[in-house]
């Protein structure tokens, strides 16, 4: 069934209408009707206590695991304090094993320490008692040594003492000798001896310094008391050369003399 057209700006619009309006109505539902309970005091308080009861259990439920688990932290602590107290006391063992190895190394550290002592003051004793011996020997041999320099240097000055003399004996022979010849011979003679008397004088004056410097030189080796026979072969050595050399020295003067 189509209405009346009605107009717009694109053409012509209908309504269709399928079918009429019907009348709506709402539906009525019929609950189910449960039979009345009546509940008594009793009841109530029944059911009360099984609701506490029930709590109570679930609780308990609920507590159980925390128990457990507290039970065995506790057993888990007790172990932890079984194995640090069998720890401990191994480690307390061992220490204990440990200190008496190193109280014993130590012990025989000391005595084996003590013996090497008592071998070194036994051998230094000795060493000792050989240097005493050695230094008196020593002692004795540089005695005897400077001894026979000393006898030497006598017998050196009393040669050049008589070698002395006898240059003089000669000089004086030859100024006896000399009053013989011309006055100018006699003052070239003269002048000559002159000459030769105060090289003389001069040479026994640089002797006799360089004799009290070798005196001296011996005093001090004897002051000093060397420790070794090097030194006293060295002022042997010494003395020697010297009197080499002034009897070199004198022999020269006679030539010169003559």
């Amino acid at each position: 069934m189509a209405e009346s057209p009605v107009e717009k700006s694109g053409g012509l619009a209908y309504d269709v209408i399928l079918k009429p309006a019907a009348i709506e109505t709402v539906p009525v539902f019929k609950g189910t009707s449960t039979p009345s309970k009546e509940f008594s005091q009793e009841i109530i308080e029944k059911k009360l206590k099984e609701a506490d009861e029930r709590r109570m259990v679930h609780e308990v439920q609920k507590l159980v695991p925390v128990i457990k688990g507290r039970e065995r932290a506790q057993e888990a602590n007790h172990r932890i304090h079984e194995m640090n107290d069998s720890f401990s006391k191994e480690v307390e063992k061992k220490l204990a094993e440990k200190m008496e190895v190193t109280e014993e190394n130590k012990m025989a550290k000391i005595s084996a320490l003590i013996d090497r002592l008592k071998e070194h003051a036994s051998r230094v004793d000795e060493v000792r008692k050989v240097g005493e011996q050695y230094r008196l020997v020593l002692k004795e041999r540089i005695e005897r040594k400077m001894e026979a320099a000393e006898e030497k240097r006598e017998q050196k000055l009393n040669l050049i003492q008589d070698r002395l003399h006898k240059h003089k004996a000669h000089i004086d022979k030859v100024i006896e000798a000399s009053s013989k010849f011309s006055k100018d011979t006699e003052e070239k003679l003269i002048q000559k001896m002159d000459t030769t008397l105060k090289n003389r004088e001069e040479y026994l004056s640089k002797l006799s310094v360089r004799l009290k410097n070798h005196d001296r030189k011996i005093h001090e080796v004897r002051k000093n008391k060397l420790n070794q026979s090097s030194s006293e072969e060295s002022v042997e050595n010494t003395s020697d050369s010297l009197m080499d050399s002034l009897s070199f020295n004198i022999s020269g003067i006679d030539c010169t003399g003559e």
